[in-house]
């Protein structure tokens, strides 16, 4: 097999980040990776300027190499087969715009040669592509502003099937009346701090950082317990059913798995869970890797 090279795109709340990808290698080109700050609450115009800004800027950045396809990885929900923005809380400015067109026109890239899917999965592949295929069974999750989920089967993103829920996410999935995500998200976190402490913060880094001071030590500390707690409850009955042999934690929450990690391994061990639980801390890698493999 030649080298074929595609791009690899993550499509986040805050970022649009993109490298070219060597199919064969399964080898991001570091030289290339490029990533444009967007808020995804900004108009559509200025959401699709950044987009088409980080695309052009990594094709031209290695010009000799000529590129096949673009795998992309972005928060659901989303038209994944026909490449249509759905999101109303995400991105809501482009709800209902044909995203596979867009990028094709600023691209040059061949509308059919551009393949969707969430980033969740598109982490899970990554993962599973790239650092270590020897876990017959998979579930990557990705935690920061939105709880994202993948089951992987052998290499393959699974959708339906024993311990996998219908259409293979999470974010959704009821729980304490209400949807997981309202529980292992950053937005939680900023909740429960702010009711239990009256102190307003702005995503989990702000709370680490008092905690590092010594500042609300013990309601940190609670609010740790009570997050480990709800992400295992979510998890046990997919682990259990799913068979799952490994757990892969990415996102942006990742940075403070210290204080959160070895409660959840603790759950699952007293749950007689014996998957291994590990994090993984580049997560946007592993993304652009995923995505990228879509063109394979």
């Amino acid at each position: 097999m030649e080298n074929s090279y595609v791009l690899g795109v993550d499509i986040g709340g805050s970022h649009i980040a993109c490298q070219i990808v060597n199919l064969k290698e399964c080898q991001p080109l570091k030289e290339s990776y490029v990533e444009v700050k967007v808020p995804e609450n900004e108009a559509a115009g200025v959401i699709l300027s950044a987009w088409e800004k980080a695309l052009n800027t990594c094709i031209q950045k290695m010009p000799d190499i000529e590129i096949t396809g673009m795998g992309v990885a972005v928060p659901s929900p989303f038209d994944f087969v026909n490449g249509i923005a759905m999101a109303e809380h995400k991105f809501a400015a482009l709800k209902g715009l044909n995203i596979r067109e867009e990028l094709s026109r600023v691209t040059g890239i061949k509308p059919e040669c551009i393949l969707f899917t969430n980033d969740a999965a598109a982490f899970g592949m990554g993962i599973w592509r790239c650092h270590g295929k020897k876990h017959h069974h998979l579930i990557g999750v990705t935690l920061g502003t939105g709880f994202g989920a993948c089951f992987i089967v052998d290499g393959c993103y699974a959708t339906f099937g024993p311990g996998v829920p219908v259409g293979g996410e999470l974010w959704n999935w009821p729980f304490r009346g209400v949807i997981a995500e309202d529980y292992v998200s950053t937005r939680w976190f900023e909740k429960r701090f702010r009711e239990l402490t009256g102190v307003k913060i702005s995503g989990l880094k702000d709370m680490v950082g008092l905690y590092e001071q010594g500042k609300f030590c013990r309601e940190a500390e609670q609010v740790f317990r009570e997050f480990s707690t709800a992400f295992g409850e979510i998890m046990l009955p997919f682990m259990q059913r799913f068979e799952a042999d490994s757990l892969v934690i990415g996102g942006g929450m990742v940075q403070a798995a210290q204080y959160f990690l070895p409660q959840i391994r603790q759950y699952f061990e007293n749950n007689h869970v014996r998957a291994s639980v590990d994090i993984f801390t580049d997560t946007t890698l592993a993304i652009i890797t995923g995505a990228a493999a879509l063109c394979d």
